[in-house]
């Protein structure tokens, strides 16, 4: 998905020192006084009449606190301008985009709803055909709400163009539309059109790479990952500090923890207090925490501050999970309750997009994998991905349907991703359903990705 784009440089004039206190000259001094500031006059007007450099202003580091302020400064400019051109949708529609971009950068289920209402406001004046379809569509794409684009993005793209720009915006969408439904071949075709046209292009850049990554071609993903970040000319660090993140999660992904920290660091000293890179720097240092234990309390206070700015129920789970690997049952059931909470609501609110993480919630802490199946399934049918596959094939094997699983992973596994996580659960269906030959093959393939995988004891 393309990342949010937001202005982000401060900059602030040097602040003087303070002034030094005057003194009072004696009678006796008042000649020389007076040949002194005569002196000192001539100094000044030979000084004045050098050109003199001007003050370099002093750049402020960017972070997410001071990007979300100039977002919040765009939002309240362009609200202004929707309600004086109250029959506009234009206005209607260029304001939500950007409270998009705000739910975007903070994660708040909130920031979704408020950008909900004005995208509906915004059907409810001007011709009754014209509205921000387009703007509709990406917000159902964010909230997996992938039954509900078609109609709207068929809408907003009625209208023939020869406009470069929005040619490109139309091929993305398309694309990254058809990677969520699992339609492989034609998201790739459609990324590779895209970097042909547009060859520094970022967001095809990064999507393109997604495509090599979770496909397991990790030689093919960097190289285009490292294009971007090279080519990248904006103003706004926003969108580089996400490339390196990416870069971190795909290192991740191959159990290179101390590279894919050295990457999440990149990503932080572009933004400062960004959750999005402090929650998978809280991760590593966890994963780091096995062999050194003031990594682990690292972690702890990282997870517990980035719990307070965001209420996630993901990281209560981390937490519960720091907890009972110290064997501290007590702590982790008081935060598995509050997650279970958390995403109860999220679920009650904006389902589709609390299935896939909600799932992995109930799927590892909960008590009713009839549940848990009941969401994979639903999540499945929204956007039948590989890695929504695999969710369901583990829901079903949790739920002792050995079988469906099987089906269900050897449809992931016909599709050209690859992951350590999908054959380790290849692994644990085949195991299941009696056939260890292709369980251990399973096994190694998984821990030829990521040499770091926890797989059951005795595998």
């Amino acid at each position: 998905m393309r990342p949010v784009s937001i202005l982000l440089l401060v900059t602030l004039a040097a602040c003087s020192e303070p002034p030094a206190p005057v003194a009072v000259p004696s009678p006796s001094a008042e000649v020389d006084a007076k040949a002194a500031d005569t002196k000192a006059a001539d100094a000044k007007a030979e000084t004045k009449a050098q050109p003199q450099p001007k003050p370099k202003p002093v750049v402020v580091e960017p972070t997410w606190e001071s990007q979300l302020a100039a977002l919040d400064r765009r939002i309240e400019g362009h609200r202004k301008v929707a309600e004086r051109n109250g029959r506009s949708s234009l206005a209607f529609g260029r304001l939500a985009e950007l409270m998009l971009a705000r739910a975007r950068l903070t994660g708040d289920y909130d920031d979704y709803a408020d950008a909900e209402e004005v995208i509906e406001k915004g059907f409810t004046v001007g011709p009754k055909d014209f509205g921000p379809f387009m703007t509709r569509a990406r917000l159902n794409y964010t909230l997996h709400r992938l039954d509900r684009v078609d109609e709207d993005f068929t809408r907003a793209t009625r209208l023939p163009t020869s406009d470069g720009d929005e040619l490109f915006r139309r091929g993305l969408f398309a694309a990254n539309l058809a990677f969520q439904r699992g339609q492989y071949e034609q998201a790739k075709q459609g990324l590779q059109q895209l970097v042909e046209a547009e060859p520094t292009a970022l967001p095809a850049l990064a999507g393109l790479a997604l495509y090599h990554w979770k496909a397991g071609e990790f030689d093919q993903a960097e190289p285009l990952y490292q294009r971007a970040i090279e080519s990248y000319r904006g103003d706004e660090a926003e969108p580089k500090a996400w490339l390196h993140l990416q870069l971190g999660l795909m290192d991740l992904d191959r159990g290179r923890h101390d590279e894919a920290l050295a990457h999440y660091r990149e990503g932080e000293a572009l933004i400062r207090g960004f959750w999005l890179i402090d929650e998978h720097i809280a991760e590593i240092l966890t994963l780091q925490g096995a062999t050194d234990p003031a990594k682990t309390e690292q972690a702890k206070a990282l997870y517990l501050d980035i719990i307070e700015r965001t209420g996630n129920p993901e990281f209560m789970d981390a937490m519960a999970g720091i907890h009972l690997a110290a064997g501290e049952e007590a702590q982790a059931k008081e935060w598995i309750a509050k997650a279970n909470a958390k995403f109860e609501a999220q679920l009650q609110r904006f389902p589709e997009a609390a299935y896939g993480h909600a799932l992995e919630h109930f799927l590892e802490f909960g008590d009713d994998p009839a549940k848990a199946l009941d969401m994979a399934q639903k999540n499945h049918a929204l956007r039948p991905n590989a890695d929504a596959k695999r969710l369901l094939a583990e829901a079903q094997l949790a739920a002792g349907k050995a079988s469906e699983a099987k089906a269900m992973v050897e449809q992931a596994l016909a599709t050209p991703m690859r992951s350590a996580d999908l054959h380790a659960t290849a692994a644990a269906v085949y195991a299941a359903n009696g056939d260890e030959g292709k369980a251990k093959e399973h096994r190694a393939a998984a821990r030829a990705i990521d040499p770091t995988i926890e797989l059951p004891e005795g595998e």
